[in-house]
């Protein structure tokens, strides 16, 4: 009698559980069905219209041992919600976030579905093996334009602080350290007519992307972009603001008082220099940016925003301070001036 009350006991065990895990699968599905759509092109293909396997299978490039493989695929779609099949057979956009993510204008978001779907969904699944095997992650596992338009999503809160950091006239040279698609040198342009500006990137993708809008926004006459390490280059007082948008992360922890001296170097006398970054403590996708970069060669975790503001005066910078800059987020600004 002890196996079957074992086996009852179990199966009462399963039917509390199922419906549980079933029910949280779901989303997950769907959200990874998303990102996989954004990054394939899919959704761009969709987006005038349906369209039928083989013309779907001729924009994948899959050969003919590959249509059951596709369908089942597309089939994965629809039972998530985000496509349908017509009546002709040919399959379209269906969910609400499929055709929103589609829309050009909606380019970031697609970024952040990308980002979350695939390097975030990495950084979780393969982390202990990477602490057991003493394997980092390295910036080539990640997207660079992905991040760049990612990081776009943050466009409305960076680009006040920018607004309150830049003069609306007068000669201003601007040194952007991390340009990624350009946007914050674009408005800081549009916020001082008079003002020039240098982009450094590391990443020869990223610095492609910001050119190329740069080149589009009609600034490539008073803006450039380079592709370099700062801390390599030799300072030169002759810029009034330093800015570093998102990426402090992507220098360890034990260098960033001597980033910040370096960058100090860069700047007049009564220079500027704002930082702006996510800081230890917030959303779950603020804490996966933290493991990405405490995992990552050459990068390093998280700040908080005391630290930020200990490692500037470290460095010299008089009057540094934070500034909270999304209510409902651990994000921050941060200025210093240069004496």
């Amino acid at each position: 009698m002890q196996p079957r009350f074992e086996i009852l006991r179990q199966w009462a065990g399963f039917v509390k559980l199922a419906p549980i895990l079933l029910a949280m699968a779901r989303p997950v599905y769907r959200f990874h069905y998303l990102s996989a759509a954004c990054s394939s092109g899919l959704l761009e293909a969709l987006r005038d219209g349906p369209l039928s396997l083989s013309a779907l299978a001729e924009k994948f490039g899959a050969t003919p041992d590959w249509m059951d493989a596709l369908e089942a695929w597309l089939d994965v779609g629809i039972a998530t919600g985000e496509l349908e099949r017509q009546a002709d057979g040919r399959f379209a956009l269906k969910g609400y976030l499929a055709k929103a993510l589609a829309r050009t204008e909606n380019a970031p978001f697609a970024a952040i579905v990308e980002e979350v779907g695939i390097l975030h969904q990495k950084l979780v699944v393969e982390t202990p093996d990477r602490l057991r095997s003493s394997r980092r992650f390295t910036l080539a596992d990640q997207n660079a334009r992905v991040i760049a338009q990612s990081s776009r999503i943050l466009e409305p809160w960076v680009s006040k602080a920018v607004e309150r950091a830049i003069p609306p006239n007068g000669q201003v040279k601007l040194l952007e350290v991390g340009c990624g698609s350009g946007i914050y040198m674009r408005h800081a342009a549009t916020r001082n007519p008079a003002l020039t500006a240098l982009g450094l990137e590391l990443q020869e993708g990223a610095a492609d992307l910001a050119r190329s809008n740069l080149q589009s926004w009609g600034l490539s006459d008073r803006m450039s972009v380079e592709v370099g390490d700062i801390r390599r280059r030799a300072p030169s007082p002759s810029f009034h603001i330093v800015t570093l948008h998102n990426n402090i992360y992507y220098f360890p922890v034990a260098e960033r008082v001597e980033l910040f001296r370096h960058l100090r170097g860069f700047l007049e006398p009564g220079g500027t220099l704002l930082a702006t970054t996510a800081c230890k403590g917030g959303s779950p996708a603020v804490e996966a940016l933290n493991l990405w970069a405490a995992a990552t060669e050459g990068c390093g975790r998280l700040p908080s925003p005391n630290e930020m503001v200990r490692q500037m005066e470290e460095a010299g910078f008089t009057g540094a301070r934070s500034t909270k800059l999304i209510p409902f987020e651990s994000y921050y600004s941060f200025t210093g001036h240069a004496p």
